[in-house]
């Protein structure tokens, strides 16, 4: 019967904890890489949406600068995320209009681009300030 201070006992013990702490650094390692992983596509989740919220946003404000909406049309339109018909409706344009004080030809425009879940805006995610021609614009907003 082996005692229990022999070196074959001691070995299996000294192996039995290097594969503990290998399978420990492992889980750890693991667990590190999927954390980055998830942080990495909540970035880019969050970077494609601030750019297809900064396309709508110049978008509308384009139109309205070109004369191709006024600002009564935008009121009557549903919130869109994108031209197609199947997308999802997750982004709401708000546009607002100040006459400029500088010029009476000219209209102080601010879009504010809004998440939007399950009907309901439930963040800002971003603003834009631009001027446009003001031919008959009027204050006040409207929403896209």
């Amino acid at each position: 019967m082996p005692h229990a201070n022999s070196p074959r006992l001691m070995r299996a013990g000294s192996v039995m904890l290097e594969l503990l702490v290998s399978i420990a650094i492992f889980v750890g390692a693991a667990g590190f890489t999927l954390s980055a992983m998830r942080s990495a596509l909540d970035g880019t989740r969050r970077a494609e949406l601030r750019a297809r919220a900064l396309d709508l946003a110049q978008t509308r404000l384009a139109q309205l600068d070109a004369g191709l909406i006024s600002a009564g049309e935008l009121g009557s339109s549903t919130p869109s995320s994108s031209s197609s018909d199947d997308a999802p409706n997750d982004l709401e344009v708000t546009v607002e209009f100040t006459p400029s004080h500088s010029s009476s030809s000219l209209a102080h425009a601010r879009a504010t681009v809004r998440e939007m879940k399950d009907g309901v805006a439930t963040s800002t995610v971003l603003t834009i300030d631009r001027l446009v021609a003001s031919d008959e614009r009027e204050s006040g907003s409207s929403s896209r």
